[in-house]
Formats: C-alpha cells, sequence, structure tokens
C-alpha cells in the first residue's frame, strides 16, 4: 500500500521533482492573486468588519445578559436575535476570508487593538441608555462595512456582495434601536416613559383655538 501512494506521488511530481499542490486554488483565488487583482483589499475589508462583529458580538451579550427597566424583556429578546445574527455574519466573513486564501483572525487581543467600537459598560444599564449605545455603535459598524464594500466592488465582487448583505443586517438592526426613540407626531413621549428627554409641552391654546403668542 505504501509503495503504491510513493508511486502516485512521484508519478504527479512535476519535473523540479517537488509533489503537485494537493490543495488547488479556485477560481478566485487565482483571480485574485492575479496581476489585476486586489486580494490585500479583499482581506483588510473583511477582517475589519469580522473584528467589528466578533465585538458586538461581545457587547451585545453583555447588554442581554444586563438591561433594566420598563423594555427589559422585549429588549432581552431582541440583543439575543442580533447576537445570533451577528454571530452567522462574522462566521461567513471568516470563511470567506479562507475561500480566498487567507487566514481569518478573530483572537481577543485583535479586537482589543482594532476594533472602532467602545467596550460596553459593566454591570446594570437602564433600557434608553442599551437603546442609545447600540444606535451609535451600529453606525460604526455600518461604516467600516460599506467602506469595504467599495474597496472590494471592482474587484472582487462576491466578498463586495457578501459585505452588502451584513450591511443591511446593520441598518436593520440600527433601526430596531432607534426606533424606540424616534419622534412621531402622535406620541406625545417621545420617549420620556424610557427615559429619554421628553419633548416640550405645546403651548396652551387661545379662545379661538389658536397658540397664544
Amino acid at each position: 500500500m505504501r509503495l503504491v501512494l510513493a508511486l502516485a506521488l512521484v508519478a504527479a511530481a512535476p519535473a523540479g521533482g517537488q509533489p503537485a499542490d494537493r490543495f488547488p486554488h479556485n477560481d478566485v483565488t487565482r483571480q485574485l492573486k492575479s496581476p489585476t487583482g486586489n486580494i490585500e483589499a479583499s482581506i483588510r475589508a473583511l477582517q475589519s468588519t469580522l473584528t467589528e462583529l466578533q465585538q458586538l458580538q461581545l457587547q451585545t451579550k453583555q447588554a442581554h445578559w444586563n438591561v433594566s427597566g420598563t423594555l427589559f424583556y422585549p429588549l432581552h429578546l431582541l440583543l439575543q436575535e442580533h447576537y445570533e445574527g451577528l454571530s452567522k455574519y462574522a462566521d461567513e466573513c471568516a470563511e470567506r476570508l479562507l475561500a480566498i486564501g487567507a487566514s481569518s483572525d478573530g483572537r481577543a487581543t485583535t479586537i482589543i487593538r482594532t476594533s472602532l467600537i467602545p467596550e460596553y459598560p459593566g454591570g446594570f444599564t437602564d433600557d434608553a441608555a442599551v437603546i442609545k449605545w447600540f444606535s451609535a455603535v451600529y453606525l460604526t459598524a455600518d461604516r467600516v462595512t460599506q467602506q469595504g464594500i467599495k474597496a472590494t466592488n471592482d474587484s472582487d465582487p462576491t466578498t463586495s456582495n457578501l459585505l452588502q448583505e451584513i450591511d443591511h443586517a446593520l441598518a436593520k438592526y440600527q433601526w430596531q434601536m432607534r426606533a424606540h426613540l424616534q419622534e412621531t407626531a402622535t406620541d406625545a413621549n417621545r420617549g420620556a416613559d424610557i427615559g429619554a428627554p421628553a419633548a416640550p409641552a405645546p403651548p396652551p391654546a387661545g379662545p379661538a383655538g389658536f397658540a397664544k403668542p
């Protein structure tokens, strides 16, 4: 059996005597490594997005466990839903890195050193603070992902399409947070019921139904 295997390797070896590449790259990898390709742009875009997604995973779980206040339960469920979505996209981002021939870096030290998203506060946090915090950091992650979309749009459309899908999810998560505080003409509280600044009261009406000057 060993003799047969050895003969097979010799037969597969090129003229220089080295075994043939038994792990061939796919067409995408060859294209990105060609003189006209730009694998470095794809690696930077994917790794940057992966880092922010992993940071969001960690901070989302922290908020999921410690949110308090009137909206505890719906936010507890929403944050779990976001966590699962972020985990899915982080995995797809890492696997796309591997597909184009690069390794993915998910180490905690890398996240701490390179993420643009700050650490979520420790201890219990009220529902309004959770909403405001995630409304802001989702915008940060969205900007990072959009930069990656632009950088890979021409040289690596498959990566660009994946980043667009991630960007769509981040925009959705941001909307689901900010909607709690979004002002509407018919909402008298405008977020004041969960700690947001109250809207100023309208001026009293005059005798004819008009506002007093």
